[in-house]
């Protein structure tokens, strides 16, 4: 299979490519021009130049394509990102669109077949979605990611060695539960999903709900600070973080994805995050 890639260059972007070349298929990928000239991914041997903010990246999809999976960060306009969505799907090419499990908004034992209810960061991200399913595309909906030391779980190592004491965002109430998956993982499921998935909607989910402040102490253990977990209000968080990057970090979720475990028998194997904060890729 010949994948063309959007967003290689970004966290999941990248471990997805190291995954697609393991599992033999032929990768190309999209980034932008650098400054001086340079390639900026020196191990990829097709380098297409292009942008989704300007429409240029649609000249990437050539006939060889099979497979054209969007990983990259939306722009944050809606129409520039429906629009670009959109040409993609008319192209003809099977699209998988990486969205992420935050359209869901607050659930407590959602799944694939759950309705949307998208906070505010993500509020037209269903939008997207339907564009790829109705194309005969896939949609994979992360839970929030994590491994080699990237990601939200980085943010909240950081945030714990700047405090001395773990924190975690809280809108008041109970403490938050959250979905995660490893970012190897999640590649996993990604190159699945473009070889056999149709247009279905997929969870990238290994674990189902892990309180906050589980989380939060071993971000605190990691950072070598005291192990405690505070709640960090969500108007202070907000003030460092941005309003809707805030609201998202308060958010409580608990979503399986037993569906596609069943139908593309994806097995995570990596450490889960609190494991990973402790003694592996963030220690």
């Amino acid at each position: 299979m010949k994948v063309l890639v959007l967003g290689a260059t970004g966290y999941i972007g990248g471990v997805l490519l190291e995954r697609l070349a393991e599992r033999g298929h032929e990768v190309a990928a999209v980034v932008r021009p650098s400054a001086d000239g340079s390639r900026r991914l020196p191990g990829v041997a097709d380098e297409r130049h292009g942008d989704l903010a300007d429409g240029s990246a649609l000249a990437a999809v050539t006939p060889e394509i099979d497979v054209i999976v969007h990983t990259a960060n939306l722009t944050g306009d809606r129409e520039t990102d429906l629009e670009a969505i959109g040409a993609l799907a008319r192209t003809g090419k099977r699209l998988l669109y990486v969205s992420g499990i935050w359209v869901l908004g607050p659930s407590d034992g959602g799944d694939e077949e759950s309705p949307v209810d998208p906070i505010p960061a993500v509020a037209y991200r269903p939008e997207i979605e339907r564009l790829v399913l109705d194309a005969g595309g896939t949609v994979v909906r992360p839970g929030v990611v994590h491994g080699r030391g990237g990601g939200i779980a980085a943010l909240l190592k950081a945030q714990a060695a700047q405090r001395g004491e773990g924190v975690y965002v809280s809108a008041g109430g109970a403490v938050p539960t959250w979905t995660f998956v490893h970012v190897d993982d999640l590649a996993d499921l990604l190159v699945t999903a473009a070889e056999k998935g149709g247009a279905a909607v997929y969870h990238g989910i290994s674990e189902e709900g892990v309180p906050l402040t589980e989380v939060a102490v071993a971000a605190a253990r990691s950072a070598g600070v005291e192990p405690v977990a505070r709640p960090w209000p969500l108007d202070e968080a907000a003030a460092v973080l941005g309003e809707g990057f805030a609201q998202a970090l308060a958010l409580a979720q608990r979503v399986g994805a037993a569906r596609t475990r069943a139908a593309l028998g994806w097995n995570p194997t990596r450490p889960g995050v609190v494991a990973d904060l402790v003694e592996g890729s963030y220690a």
